[in-house]
């Protein structure tokens, strides 16, 4: 949890305030708070009161000082917009007024149905305040959070039974994705089916204490997304919305929907304190999740693994990840068997903040999955087992998989200062797992078909292995470049804390610039980009929509912090930018009613316009 330490991480814990919200909160929602903050708290209701700022995964909660009783204020699905306004407060004196950060908080007026269900012996419904409607805030978001994968179907349904923008900008982190290739083939792997019957009895045991039926949930949660709604487009595509046999739901966003606006105001008397910044990155992870929720596919599998009966404990997740971790760490697994685990762990993580947490708490297992990636990509150490082609693809599967749970331990933990120091310790692991994810896998070639000759069945079965391990590779791609999103994001952070000589954005892109896969990866996203922005294609997906924003964050970074890479692009791809890349065609692919639309829209508006400077970025 978040103070004002020194150099703006949570160095600092107030005891006091600790013990009040472990006794009022229930285990899980305590367990999910990110931060907290004495500030001066403004709105329509509060009129400059000192009080305490709680920031959990949903909801921004207000308690006094000392803490007497806690109430949620703001759902972060209400936020319209986070500003840190650069002003000197009249109430405010001396030095106070020139250290003070003043945050905005622009909302729209909502009920926080169910919200007590969060605080232990809650009976009634904390009181949402009904607000005068304020000027709209325009809102400037630099980074998300990462989707994994847009096969939602392929999630092994056994186990799931049971930016920061440089510095005054914001900070993001988005909510992780179960795998959809929870396991792979037993017959592939070497794993019995003893094995995996254990494993997945195990995950259905430890998900009963993931969450609560009682856990807080608002009108547009996962009851809105039963399994059967399919999506339905009725030719105007603000009236994009969700549709079973006996309901129509309008989706989140629609223009036509009035909305009124409140505003709170926290000024807080410190230049260090990271609230701010955590305040956009959880704001940023509730777009993330809401955008992906509004894929009925991926809403039913998340659905199925909070409807869990029995309470929450957190010594059990301590005690399964250490199972795990020990399970991991076995001489004698294959790389199937490691997958597989890693899928139960995901499966998990999904759910369970503390899992991530436990995660960067030693840097061991980070360290692992690394040196496990080494071994196969971009090629297999071992010649002998390049060859095989059925070999490979389940060398890439395992790959992937490792990469999505690394992705999904960065997300949300950036107030976890052992992260940070685990990144810095060994930046030899962090150079390797740079190259790693920005080198496209090598595969055995095919065999060559001279003239034309009778198809055979092993030429068919070739053919079936060589399109697999297409597919794999362009898996592979996208779930690389989300993880490169989390590592540019967690760079970004270390500028708050450890310095730019340390870990700082501009240093990881002069590494990344210096590795010569870095020009093809560059190359390979930009013909992405251009293709998935075609306008004779359907809309995107809400997968492709957060994949679009992450690939438009990565070459921003690399137009704002790498002469090279800027160089680079505006010299061999301005052109296609210019003719292909517009605000119509977007319009035509990007749903209105997609909450993460606005903020890709934004950040395309701001590359563009970095291709067409000519000046040379000087890199800090």
């Amino acid at each position: 949890m978040a103070g004002s330490g020194p150099v703006g991480f949570p160095c600092r814990r107030n005891s006091s305030l600790d013990s009040f919200l472990k006794r009022h909160l229930r285990q899980e929602v305590y367990d999910a708070i990110r931060a907290y903050e004495l500030c001066l708290v403004v709105s329509d209701t509060e009129l400059r009161t000192f009080q305490y700022v709680v920031l959990s995964d949903r909801l921004i909660y207000l308690t006094e000082n000392p803490p007497r009783s806690i109430r949620g204020v703001v759902a972060l699905q209400d936020v319209q917009a986070i500003d840190l306004i650069q002003d000197y407060p009249d109430f405010l004196n001396g030095l106070d007024r020139e250290i003070n950060q003043h945050i905005r908080i622009v909302y729209s007026l909502s009920s926080l149905k169910n919200s007590c269900g969060n605080v232990k012996g809650s009976k009634k419904l904390f009181p949402f305040p009904r607000l005068k409607g304020n000027k709209k805030v325009k809102e400037k978001n630099d980074g998300l959070l990462s989707a994994e994968h847009k096969e939602y179907g392929n999630l092994n349904d056994s186990l799931l039974r049971n930016q920061w923008p440089d510095g005054d900008q914001s900070a993001f982190r988005p909510l992780p994705i179960p795998s959809e290739r929870s396991c792979l083939s037993t017959v592939s792997t070497g794993i019995s089916d003893n094995s995996l019957s254990a494993m997945m009895n195990r995950t259905e045991s430890i998900l009963s204490y993931t969450t609560n039926p009682k856990e807080f949930q608002t009108s547009s949660d996962l009851k809105n997304f039963p399994s059967e709604m399919q999506f339905k487009f009725s030719g105007n595509r603000d009236d994009l919305y969700l549709r079973n046999v006996s309901s129509r739901v309008i989706l989140p966003h629609n223009p036509n929907l009035e909305k009124k606006e409140s505003e709170l105001h926290l000024y807080i008397i410190s230049s260090t304190s990271p609230m701010f910044l955590y305040l956009k990155s959880s704001w940023n992870n509730n777009i993330i999740q809401s955008t992906l929720l509004q894929d009925p596919l991926y809403a039913s599998k998340f659905n199925s693994t909070s409807g869990c009966q029995k309470p929450y404990r957190s010594e059990k997740m301590i005690q399964l990840f250490s199972q795990l971790k020990s399970e991991l760490f076995l001489k004698d697994n294959t790389l199937g068997r490691i997958a597989c685990l890693l899928a139960e762990l995901k499966v998990i993580a999904q759910r369970n903040f503390i899992f991530r947490k436990l995660f960067w708490k030693s840097s061991d297992l980070y360290y692992f999955l690394v040196s496990k990636l080494h071994e196969y990509l971009p090629k297999p150490q071992d010649p002998n087992a390049f060859q095989n082609k059925n070999q490979r693809a389940d060398q890439l599967e395992a790959c992937i998989q490792i990469i999505q749970t690394l992705g999904l331990m960065f997300r949300e933990t950036e107030t976890e200062l052992s992260r940070l120091n685990t990144l810095v310790a060994k930046r030899g692991t962090l150079n390797t797992l740079l190259i790693i994810l920005i080198s496209e896998p090598e595969i055995p070639n095919s065999c060559p078909v001279f003239g034309i000759q009778v198809v055979t069945d092993s030429s068919l079965v070739e053919m079936s292995f060589d399109a697999k391990l297409q597919r794999l590779i362009l898996e592979y791609t996208n779930t690389a470049t989300a993880l490169l999103y989390e590592l540019l994001l967690a760079s970004l952070q270390g500028n708050l804390g450890l310095g730019s000589k340390k870990f700082a954005v501009s240093w990881i892109m002069s590494l990344l610039q210096s590795f010569p896969p870095m020009i093809s990866f560059v190359a390979s996203m930009v013909k992405q980009v251009i293709k998935e922005l075609l306008p004779s294609l359907p809309l995107l997906s809400p997968y492709q929509a957060v994949l679009l924003y992450q690939q438009f964050y990565i070459l921003k970074s690399c137009l704002q912090h790498s002469n090279i890479l800027a160089e680079y692009i505006r010299n061999n791809h301005k052109e296609e930018f210019r003719y292909f890349v517009h605000m119509p065609t977007l319009e035509k692919r990007l749903p209105l009613c997609y909450p993460i639309t606005q903020t890709t829209t934004q950040l395309i508006h701001e590359v563009l316009d970095l291709v067409e400077q000519e000046q040379c970025v000087k890199c800090s």
